[in-house]
């Protein structure tokens, strides 16, 4: 019996086989909708480059995944279940990745990954509902019921929470899970910065399992320092990078000004289609999608470190993590200074990085040396260095329209710290 597979070319994997049921969950509406989805929201702006999408990346993810399983000798149920998840891992993103979901979990609670698990599980469909008759292929849940693949097992890897063997968990969810060893070398080719290099393979090969638990031998330990100190250095000088985030708080307050807006039908939009939609949704909305449209961003009024803030000034920007706080702030600063409504935002960027990857703090992994179990603190103190290291640069700040801006910064520090 011949198998059937395809072939697609990768500029970072080279060829990449799909075989088995992957054949049929890239042809599912999930999946292709992901060509239409940037990896990297609007750092194209800044990195020409940075063009890619969350499709490439599901397929690079989940062809590490079938490397390691080759290389730890998973049993083909548990190869099927790890490559699945990976492929599967990103389906339920909005338009720009990460760029709305503060809206999503402000106004639901919830986040991409949850609506990944009500996609897999047949509960939410991507597509509106004058597109269903015209979708001829089966969605992801229908394919997984199809093949006999636990839909339930594929949601607690990609939380990192599988009912059994944790180590297929910690292989999609960890310190040197597949989804930051694919996004860290994608978005660093693509972007131009040398930062994302990693030597794959010999982390591969000293990747192990150990009692039950996913391991790594003490010579891997140099790849690791590699790999964090890569996450740090693309976390700081590109995913958060000033002018990457500019533009993602100017579409999130265009979506914020629509009174009703329901976040889950812009969810199942693709990057165009926000774009086309928000624009005929009044005059402000009009204004912020055409700005993005051309490049003309608003500025940087005023931006402050952690390093810069005095114990009392600390207390007030904890105070502005409070999403209504801000934006009565905000307001407040539009009324003081007649600046037209949505032309001043505040950002306090940590929070929502620690919501959009939880394992930036996460340095912890068992190394195998000899007869002996340690932890990655135990062999290199690059681990802990990289817990403290802030990214972004700022904790605190303001963005405005450019003709706003000397008006802004002249008055903030007597505004919010007199």
């Amino acid at each position: 019996m011949v198998e059937t597979h395809k072939i697609v070319r990768d500029p970072i994997h080279g060829d990449i086989k799909i075989t088995g049921c992957l054949v049929d969950l890239l042809e599912t509406p999930e999946v292709q909708r992901l060509h239409n989805i940037k990896q990297l929201g609007f750092a194209h702006l800044v990195f020409p480059g940075a063009h890619h999408t969350r499709f490439e990346h599901s397929l690079g993810s989940s062809m590490i995944a079938s490397q390691i399983a080759d290389i730890l000798g998973l049993k083909e149920e548990e190869r099927t279940l790890l490559t699945c998840a990976a492929q599967l891992h990103d389906i339920g993103h909005g338009p720009f990745s990460h760029t709305l979901e503060s809206i999503l979990l402000q106004r639901f609670g919830v986040d991409h990954v949850d609506l990944t698990e009500k996609l897999i599980l047949g509960k939410y469909a991507i597509f509106e509902e004058k597109e269903r008759a015209f979708v001829t292929s089966p969605s992801v849940h229908e394919i997984l019921e199809k093949h006999e693949v636990s839909k339930k097992e594929i949601c607690g890897i990609i939380r990192g929470k599988p009912s059994k063997k944790p180590y297929l968990g910690q292989l999609l969810n960890s310190t040197i899970d597949v989804d930051q060893l694919d996004y860290l070398m994608r978005d660093s080719y693509y972007t131009g910065v040398a930062y994302g290099l990693i030597d794959l393979q010999r982390l591969l090969r000293t990747m192990m399992i150990y009692k039950g638990n996913l391991a790594m031998m003490r010579k891997g330990v140099s790849v690791v320092e590699n790999i964090l100190m890569a996450r740090a250095l693309m976390y700081s000088s590109v995913y958060f990078h000033k002018t990457v985030r500019i533009p993602e708080l100017m579409l999130s307050k265009a979506l914020e000004g629509i009174p009703d807006a329901e976040p889950f039908e812009f969810f199942r939009m693709t990057d165009a289609e926000i774009m086309v939609s928000l624009k005929t949704m009044g005059q402000f909305q009009q204004e912020i999608i055409t700005r993005l449209k051309y490049r003309d961003l608003y500025k940087q009024a005023y931006t402050v470190s952690l390093f810069d803030l005095e114990k009392e000034q600390l207390k007030i920007v904890k105070q502005l993590e409070d999403v209504s706080y801000r934006r009565q702030k905000e307001r407040e600063l539009e009324d003081a200074f007649d600046i037209p409504a949505g032309h001043v935002i505040i950002d306090i960027p940590r929070p929502e990085l620690l919501r959009a990857e939880p394992r930036i703090n996460n340095t912890d992994i068992r190394v195998i040396d000899r007869d002996h179990v340690k932890s990655l603190d135990e062999f290199t103190p690059i681990a802990k260095a990289i817990r403290s290291r802030i990214a972004p640069d700022w904790v605190f700040m303001i963005i405005s329209d450019e003709k706003y801006r000397k008006k802004i910064a002249k008055k903030i520090q007597r505004v919010f710290f007199s």
